[in-house]
């Protein structure tokens, strides 16, 4: 992390792009679980007078932003479908098209898992989630069998992707969080010298760690899974030790023209 260090310190404007559950809190059981403590979020608050923050998530954009609390930075949610970036809301328009397919396949693989205990079946408006953390492992197989089998009949509109123990639904467009954050870069008409970090851990921040290899630098919370990220930090708290560093960097960035975007 010294290189990254070593261009915080020389850069003008810094970008900084983190992922949530796993990045910034640990994975949990259950989702509802993973939340920000009050510490780390004060640590964050800090960040965001110094430096252009985004939390980037596979939750709702409702969800995140409730789960880290802080209004003056910017979120993109459900893996790049939604995005706010102050006063400006986007929505990915083929994903708001097949919502009511989406809401009518999770409820299918609600009703045809709910005897799987260990199951937490998650409707997040633009995408669905099946996580089974907590469904003994020769149960799993027939899990996924059954959710490839629902969504076999929206295959057209609909496609699973896979991350730590979780299952997703997601519409079948070209998107993911990579191009989400490209999108919320192209909001920003940066034109100054930048520097640009983007942070995160699951197979979904892959898409991010390709999309962004050439104009920033990456980063994958691992001790030893092959990722597309530059740099790696073995773990939550490595990152934590990580942002609180960047916190102690001299601030001479572009707060007022990015925010104000």
């Amino acid at each position: 992390m010294r290189e990254i260090i070593q261009r915080a310190k020389s850069s003008r404007n810094i970008l900084l792009f983190l992922d949530y559950d796993g990045t910034l809190v640990p994975i949990k059981k259950s989702p509802e679980l993973a939340l920000l403590p009050s510490l780390k979020r004060n640590i964050l608050n800090k960040l965001r007078k110094k430096f252009f923050l985004c939390i980037v998530s596979g939750r709702s954009l409702s969800e995140i932003r409730k789960l880290v609390g802080i209004r003056d930075i910017s979120y993109i949610g459900n893996h790049g479908l939604e995005i706010c970036l102050k006063e400006r809301r986007w929505t990915h328009p083929e994903a708001a098209r097949v919502k009511p397919i989406l809401h009518k396949t999770i409820k299918k693989i609600k009703d045809k898992t709910k005897e799987f205990q260990g199951t937490f079946v998650e409707d997040k408006g633009l995408s669905g989630s099946i996580h089974y953390r907590l469904l003994p492992p020769k149960r799993r197989s027939q899990l996924r069998e059954i959710v490839f089998e629902v969504i076999a009949s929206s295959r057209r509109w609909l496609k699973v992707t896979e991350g730590k123990m979780v299952l997703e639904i997601r519409p079948k467009v070209e998107w993911d969080k990579g191009r989400g954050v490209l999108k919320v870069f192209e909001w920003l008409h940066l034109k100054e010298e930048l520097l640009l970090i983007y942070i995160g851990d699951d197979e979904t921040d892959e898409d991010a760690f390709r999309a962004l290899g050439g104009i920033g630098l990456t980063i994958v919370v691992s001790k030893k899974r092959n990722s597309n990220a530059r740099y790696r930090i073995q773990s939550v708290s490595g990152v934590w030790r990580f942002l609180k560093t960047l916190q102690k960097l001299k601030s001479n960035f572009f707060l007022c023209s990015a925010h104000g975007a």
